[in-house]
């Protein structure tokens, strides 16, 4: 069985109490770990050979991105550091941007030796070619050996 699943970190906040402060309701609740200052959107497509992730990076330059593969997992990170100025008549327009994000996925049964990524208009296209199945080994006979008649 295939999968690429997002790891999720338990934060320390907690919902207010009641039937939803449940592990099992958090989960789809807590989506700081996904976006806002922690994360950034994700994509994951299929087909017959591979996976294909697309985060969504608008804005962060390509030398900010890293994307490596540890014991079975990959990272996809990046550092913002940006501030954007306009000045106008009689207006001042300004924007920062700083901080780290970073999401993780489980690659159990993904060839991580294969992974391809691409970075375009703001968009990382990462390609996860699936593990191609080993063959079943057949049953071979062993062959007896009898010492008895030598």
């Amino acid at each position: 069985m295939y999968t690429l699943v997002p790891f999720r970190r338990n934060l320390s906040r907690e919902l207010p109490t009641s039937v939803m402060n449940d592990n099992f309701f958090r989960s789809f609740f807590d989506m700081s770990d996904m976006m806002g200052p922690a994360g950034f959107r994700v994509d994951v497509r299929e087909d017959d050979k591979s996976y294909q992730l697309e985060a969504e990076l608008p804005g962060v330059p390509k030398d900010k991105l890293n994307v490596c593969v540890d014991d079975g997992t990959l990272t996809i990170s990046a550092d913002l550091n940006e501030e954007k100025k306009e000045e106008k008549a009689n207006y001042l327009y300004s924007e920062r941007r700083s901080g780290h994000v970073e999401r993780s996925f489980n690659l159990e049964g993904i060839d991580a030796d294969n992974i391809k990524a691409d970075y375009r208009n703001g968009v990382l296209l990462v390609t996860l070619p699936k593990e191609q199945p080993t063959p079943k080994k057949e049953a071979k006979k062993i062959e007896i050996v009898s010492q008895e008649n030598a």
